[in-house]
């Protein structure tokens, strides 16, 4: 039987589609996303480029990508690495260090952003797979991590840049890097991100990361999740005030009066039996009434959950589970930590220090959109593996 014309276009149009995704090197599938924000506008507003013809800001950005997800031992390497691999200009090592410790490290924080907010990731995170099927809304997690520094820093003074006043050496307590991330979904979504002096504490950055996440439009009344690192009872009647919501841990000292028994039942399963009390309690002297969840194990340890849902909307066991969500955001730290350059900076200057790591935060998030756009098994590790073994290959379909 003779091919109908419908047919001969249909087969023509998935034979085109065959070569054009062969044509595509993961390169150039992993760099997609870059599409999405204008980084010659953003050059611009921070003046780079301003004494050049060409600034080659883009590419800049893509070798500091790529150096984030795939560290070279030295910016020689590096270098060697630009001129053999895709999607990427061959750049001296010394144009890297130049450019990455000249220029405004704001213009890639600014570009994160922008990209954390493009239509694409909006649609990524709203049709991912609930880790939770019964959670109907948003959970994000909020924690902070040291990262030690391999070599010393120049912190500059505030008047004069080129005055150090200060240095960061190895052996000091490096950089505090604060997050905020959605944990909900099957990918963990960043929202926020701070920087600051190692010795800083982290309840001084929730303010900062709470900003980062209020201006996502996509997130309608979220479930914030946090450790005892954020410990504030002043910030937990703030965030009741405003009702948002919260599950955090609480010590196990704390000055609580019971106030209301909801629950005291006992849980039996192969693991053995569990007991848990569930009460609504007055924080200290702080005047708020919260709701307290104690989970005892099997072998009598306790712990103590203290949160804001509502009792008839969230058993206890969907408050701890929506707690255990918060560990998302441990695996996140530890991804950064073992796959990427975030604690190996080239740059012997703060500003060439947050150029690279905000670069490494890009790359880490195109990484998770390139297992958006391409599902693999084996996750984040075999994402990372592919991309480096892979890069300049034509790109095919994996799973």
């Amino acid at each position: 039987m003779a091919e109908t014309v419908q047919s001969q276009i249909q087969r023509s149009f998935d034979q085109n589609l065959v070569e054009g995704s062969q044509s595509a090197s993961t390169a150039s599938e992993f760099y997609s996303l870059l599409d999405a924000v204008d980084s010659e506008f953003i050059a611009d507003q921070f003046d780079i480029g301003t004494y050049t013809n060409k600034h080659d800001f883009e590419n800049h950005l893509k070798v500091g990508i790529f150096e984030g997800i795939n560290p070279s031992d030295s910016l020689a390497e590096l270098a060697e690495k630009t001129a053999v691999h895709d999607q990427l200009e061959e750049m001296a090592a010394s144009t890297f260090s130049r450019h990455t410790n000249d220029r405004d490290y704001r213009a890639v924080v600014r570009l994160f952003f922008e990209l954390l907010h493009s239509p694409q990731l909006y649609h990524q995170r709203a049709v991912q797979r609930k880790r939770l099927e019964s959670l109907d809304r948003a959970v994000v997690a909020i924690d902070g991590a040291n990262l030690t520094l391999t070599r010393s820093v120049a912190v500059p003074s505030e008047l004069h840049d080129d005055e150090p006043i200060a240095k960061i050496k190895p052996g000091d307590r490096g950089l505090k890097f604060n997050l905020a991330a959605r944990v909900d979904g099957h990918a963990k979504g960043l929202l926020g991100v701070s920087v600051t002096a190692g010795e800083t504490r982290e309840p001084t950055q929730f303010d900062h990361l709470q900003d980062d996440v209020e201006v996502f439009a996509d997130l309608d009344s979220p479930i914030r999740v946090f450790d005892r690192g954020y410990l504030d009872y002043d910030r937990f009647c703030a965030l009741k005030e405003r009702k948002e919501e919260f599950v955090c841990l609480l010590q196990s000292d704390s000055r609580v009066d019971v106030l209301d028994s909801l629950q005291d039942i006992d849980i039996t399963d192969e693991a053995g039996t569990r007991h848990v009390r569930d009460d609504l309690i007055e924080l200290a002297e702080t005047g708020e009434t919260f709701r307290r969840i104690v989970f005892e194990d099997v072998d009598g340890e306790e712990i103590a959950y203290l949160t804001t849902l509502s009792p008839e909307e969230y058993d206890p066991v969907d408050v701890m589970n929506i707690y255990t969500l918060r560990t998302l955001i441990e695996i996140l730290f530890r991804e950064l930590k073992q796959y990427t350059n975030i604690e190996n900076f080239h740059s012997q200057s703060v500003n060439g220090v947050l150029f690279e790591l905000f670069c490494t935060l890009i790359g880490y998030v195109l990484v998770e959109w390139f297992r958006h756009c391409h599902p693999l098994r084996g996750g984040v590790p075999e994402a990372f593996r592919l991309i480096r073994t892979r890069w300049n290959q034509s790109q095919r379909a994996y799973g």
